[in-house]
Order: structure tokens, then sequence, then C-alpha cells
């Protein structure tokens, strides 16, 4: 049998061959190096880069020690190898009080956690205890008492825990409270706040300075009222006066005078019947009514006279 012979190849195509060699060793070196740098630097950081120490910053409720435990990251684990989002969400979840947590690292060995603390603001009544809740929304703790601080009536928080931060959307009663904590803490007006009664979303009422009972009405003029009636109190009520701050179905303000008394029992909607204003309902007819009574009663004229927004 006669063999065949081979065909010889062109000098364009060993040229070609030789290429396609060049390129293939060129991709498996460069292969190999990354491989290399990335092994490399996968040693240092198990080898060189280990937390040997941890600072808190900012904490007065909690103790370092204390904060330092319920990290994820102890001493001695690799300084980058960890999630840092997943720790913060942890600490800002055990440490209910926690309102910020920053967490950096400072080579060689070093992490320092800085924090900053959020305070009660409001207490929510509910099944015969109270939850402090700050003015973002944030459940702090369950308590037997209010704590002094001002109550939230006609709002139940149910399957809640120190913590957790109230999110909108969840209840049309929590939505309201989280607006009316917003717009007073924006107005500087919560620390100066008695109480919240949110039990009708439209008499929406708020105690301030141990005074004035203010029936903002519904939501959707919450800010506006507020803002004017701290104008009015600030401005054209006097320091001995205490009443109540109400806006007619014309949407004009009044004051009427009031006793502490009774401004303490409308904090959970107690009306008495020498109360001057019972019905919210009624508001139209007891503005033109009390008008007059207004316009008598310590340069409150003006209270009485406001026109519509």
């Amino acid at each position: 049998m006669r063999r065949r012979k081979r065909k010889q190849k062109t000098p364009e195509q060993m040229r070609k061959r030789a290429n396609r060699r060049q390129r293939f060793f060129h991709t498996v070196g460069r292969l190999l190096f990354v491989g290399i740098l990335l092994s490399a630097a996968v040693l240092a950081l198990t080898v060189f880069f280990k937390v040997d120490t941890i600072s808190v910053e900012g904490s007065t409720k909690y103790t370092p020690e204390e904060i330092v435990a319920g990290m994820d990251v102890k001493k001695g684990d690799n300084l980058y190898l960890w999630n840092k989002v997943k720790t913060t969400n942890s600490l800002l979840e055990q440490f209910p009080y926690l309102e910020t947590v920053q967490i950096r690292r400072h080579l060689p060995d070093a992490l320092v956690v800085t924090v900053t603390e959020c305070r009660a603001a409001v207490a929510v009544s509910t099944n015969g205890v109270y939850y402090l809740v700050s003015a973002q929304g944030k459940v702090l703790e369950q308590a037997a008492t209010d704590n002094g601080l001002p109550v939230v009536a006609g709002v139940t928080l149910e399957a809640v825990r120190p913590g957790q931060t109230l999110e909108p959307a969840e209840d049309a009663y929590v939505d309201a409270l989280l607006t009316v904590l917003q717009t007073l803490d924006a107005a500087d007006m919560l620390s100066e706040t008695d109480f919240i009664n949110l039990q009708s979303l439209t008499d929406v009422r708020v105690g301030y300075l141990d005074r004035f009972d203010i029936r903002v009405g519904t939501m959707e003029q919450l800010a506006y009222r507020l803002r004017f009636a701290q104008t009015v109190i600030d401005g054209r009520l006097s320091p001995s006066d205490i009443g109540r701050l109400y806006w007619d179905a014309k949407n004009r303000l009044h004051f009427v005078p009031d006793t502490a008394e009774n401004i303490a029992r409308s904090a959970t909607g107690q009306e008495t019947d020498d109360s001057p204003i019972v019905d919210p309902d009624a508001l139209d007819a007891a503005g033109e009514d009390d008008a007059g009574e207004a316009d008598g009663g310590a340069d409150s004229g003006a209270a009485g006279s406001e026109g519509s927004e």
C-alpha cells in the first residue's frame, strides 16, 4: 500500500499556527499571574489583617463591652472578610437606643464603632403597657408606665419589639402617629407636647405647654394648623391663658378658655358637660357662638379672625 504524502503547509499557514500558539501561552501565563496575585492577596488578608482592637465612641446608654459583644466580628477575625451592613443592622436591632452606627477599619488591625443615640419622645399606650417610641418612629422599649412622656392614645402597636422601626402604610393610625411626630419635631414643638390623641383621625388633638388643647381636625392640614397655633400661642395669647384652639368649618381658628383638668381629659377623649366644645361635628355652630368669647380673652381676637388657608 502506498503511503500518502503529507501536504506541506505554506509559510503563511505556519506563521498563523505559530501566532495561535503564542497567544495561547500568553493567555495561560496571564491567568497564572492573576491566580498567583489573588492567592497572595488572600494569604495577606488571612495572615496579616486580623482584628486586634475594637473601640466604641458615642455610647452612653450601653457600655462598649456590650456593643462589642453584640458584633458579628470578634478579635482575631479578619479585618475585611465580614459583612459590615449586616453587622450594622444587627447592632441597631439589638440595641434599640442606637440611632446610627458607623464602623470604620483602621489599618493594620483596628475597628472603630461610632454610634449616636436616640431618646424616647412619646409613650404609646397599648393593652395596658406602654411602648416608648422615638421621634423617628423607632420602638425603644416596653414599659409598665409612661415614664413621664407624652402619651399617645388611639394607636395600637401589636407584634412589635424593641429595636424595630415603625413603617409607613402598616396601619392608618400608625401612619398618622409617624406624621404627627415628624411634624411636631420639625416645628420644635415635640419637647413641649403633653399628649397626642389619635382616637379619631378627623379629630386629632395635641396637648401643648400643659395649657393648650390644639384640636387640629383632620390630618390633611396638620402641619399648617400646628404652625399657626404655635404662632398664635407665642404671639397673641398670654402666659396665663389655658384653653382650646380649634378650627370651625370655615377654617377659622378660635381660642376658648378652659380648665387644666379638661385639657388633661382631652388626652383620652373624656369630655365633660362643662367643656366648651364636646362634639367635633358641631364646630361650625360652636365657632359662631364662641367667636365673641374668643375675642374677649387675653388678646385672643386674632385667633378667631384667621381666614382660610
